[in-house]
């Protein structure tokens, strides 16, 4: 079985970070995880600071419940007033120890290592997750990427296009993206 992890809300923002994280996900490179309230989060941030439409953001939200319908954890509110990262973003650690997977997250400063080690998971910025799904299958992982790559058909994008606007989140992983070309 892939390896689940706690996708933070802050990585399910950016429409193609998420994209990719998700086509990776059906690629069956790694489990997505998240709760209500990661959902609710992402939801009120494509609305409130990007600007996405409420119908489309619910459109966004819904059907990444219906592509990973397991991925919703529930049950972990007791652990919520234990956890010792940063409050507003305790909820997500303590669904990491629930489900003892690690974090997908950029806002790491709000997760740091001593206070999520006593409950041994661990938080990762997405460029570093991204590489290592790479480097464990770079063949699927590439096919994976282009496949969403070619979804985008207004404006179509070349890998390289798609590469360029990817590595402004996660340049390690757009760079050898790059650097593999069409398996």
């Amino acid at each position: 079985m892939a390896k689940a992890v706690v996708l933070d809300a802050c990585v399910l923002v950016p429409i193609s970070l998420c994209d990719v994280l998700l086509e990776l996900a059906d690629a069956a490179l790694f489990r997505p995880l998240w709760s209500q309230t990661i959902l609710d989060e992402a939801r009120r941030t494509l609305i409130g600071r990007i600007g996405m439409p409420v119908d489309r953001a619910d459109k966004r939200i819904n059907d990444m419940r219906e592509a990973f319908p397991a991925s919703m954890l529930t049950g972990f509110n007791d652990l919520v007033p234990v956890m010792r990262n940063h409050p507003k973003d305790r909820h997500v650690a303590a669904a990491a120890a629930k489900a003892n997977c690690d974090v997908v997250t950029v806002n790491l400063r709000d997760f740091k290592p001593e206070d999520l080690s006593p409950f041994d998971i661990r938080a990762v910025d997405p460029d570093t997750f991204l590489c290592a799904l790479f480097d464990e299958d770079p063949e699927t992982a590439y096919r994976a990427v282009d496949r969403k790559r070619a979804s985008y058909r207004h404006p179509p994008r070349t890998m390289a296009g798609f590469s360029t606007g990817l590595g402004k989140l996660v340049p390690t992983f757009a760079k050898r993206l790059l650097e593999t070309g069409p398996a």
